[in-house]
């Protein structure tokens, strides 16, 4: 009974910070969040992504490896559509940066968590290669002959490291701003839009 609920729960706990700690285009718009936003906000955004990794796993582990093929068949236009957006979301927010003082850039750009939330599930989505992961990875842990409680524990491990995983972005991305000037801020938040 323990390996039932242990080697999931690993396995999980590893396969969700394996898609979360990689610091893509997602993790520097996250990070960039919390420093203009401050924590709550960036914590909405940080919902949003780990609740898209939640449903990718949990439709993944319900499916296994049935429909990769499918997603990897139309991989290059989900590349090019998802590159062209983080791009634009870039651009858009370096032309914000650039043409605002840093006081006013900051005025601006407040948010709320539940539009974060919605923006970064949107932005999360449309990343083919995390279904991928996922399907791969659920496919090994579903078919190792175990029951339907490894899969709920795996889901559940890679939903909860994955939200801890962004959360601490959010965290350092706000405790930035607390420890800079509002200048080296806006500095900051150009650089980040041209990592993105």
């Amino acid at each position: 009974m323990l390996d039932e609920i242990w080697t999931p729960a690993a396995a999980g706990v590893v396969a969700g910070l394996g898609v979360a700690m990689p610091l893509g285009a997602i993790a520097a718009l996250l990070l960039r969040e919390g420093l203009v936003n401050g924590f709550r906000v960036a914590a909405g955004a940080a919902a949003g992504v780990a609740t898209v990794d939640l449903v990718y796993c949990t439709i993944a582990t319900l499916t296994g490896a049935t429909f990769a093929w499918v997603i990897d068949d139309h991989r290059g236009a989900f590349l090019l559509a998802s590159g062209l957006l983080i791009v634009a979301i870039g651009v858009r927010q370096l032309c914000q940066g650039l043409k605002q003082g840093p006081r006013v850039a900051q005025e601006v750009e407040r948010a709320s968590a539940r539009r974060a939330f919605g923006r970064f599930v949107g932005l999360t989505a449309i990343n083919p290669i995390t279904l991928v992961y996922f399907v791969a990875l659920s496919g090994a842990v579903t078919t190792s002959g175990g029951s339907w409680v490894r899969s709920i524990i795996f889901v559940a491990a890679v939903g909860g490291s994955s939200l801890a995983w962004q959360l601490l972005l959010a965290g350092v991305g706000s405790r930035v701003v607390a420890s800079v000037s509002l200048s080296a801020t806006r500095v900051i938040g150009v650089i980040a839009s041209l990592l993105i």
